[in-house]
């Protein structure tokens, strides 16, 4: 008897982007705490830009690589990202997309992780200088 995937072959492929430097690589815009549920925040993520499309992908995997666990869903301010689609794939799954029109805390995104747990990350615009974001990185684990 054949059995039949769970789940829809997913592409192994992510986008590119543009690094600024020869030792950028996509794990060095994340920062996760050590203890998550501690403080108001439990990260820093710096994206490259404001499309979630190219975005929310490369943090799956970042996520994944340190948490163990992938992005099932992905809350978000609308103000400050272009228009996002209600599901994005990575190369280890779907994570679906919600937004909120107004919140308390525009520069954090929600993340409900498919371990069940839960991740708050403090979000640094696009533009932010490479020196002020590695602070605010390095400024996690402590």
């Amino acid at each position: 008897m054949n059995a039949l995937p769970l789940s829809p072959p997913v592409s192994t492929s992510l986008p590119a982007p543009a690094a600024e430097s020869p030792g950028d690589d996509l794990s060095s815009r994340l920062a996760l705490s050590p203890r998550p549920g501690v403080d108001a925040s439990d990260g820093v993520w710096w994206p490259r830009s404001s499309d979630l499309r190219v975005e929310v992908p490369l943090l799956d995997v970042a996520v994944n690589d340190r948490a163990r666990a992938r992005i099932a869903r992905f809350g978000y301010e609308r103000a400050g990202w272009e228009d996002g689609p209600r599901t994005v794939r990575s190369p280890i799954g779907i994570t679906h997309l919600g937004w909120f029109e107004h919140s308390r805390f525009p520069d954090h995104v929600l993340l409900s992780l498919s371990n069940y747990g839960r991740l708050v990350l403090t979000v640094l615009p696009p533009d932010t200088d490479g020196e002020t974001a590695r602070t605010a990185m390095a400024s996690v684990a402590e």
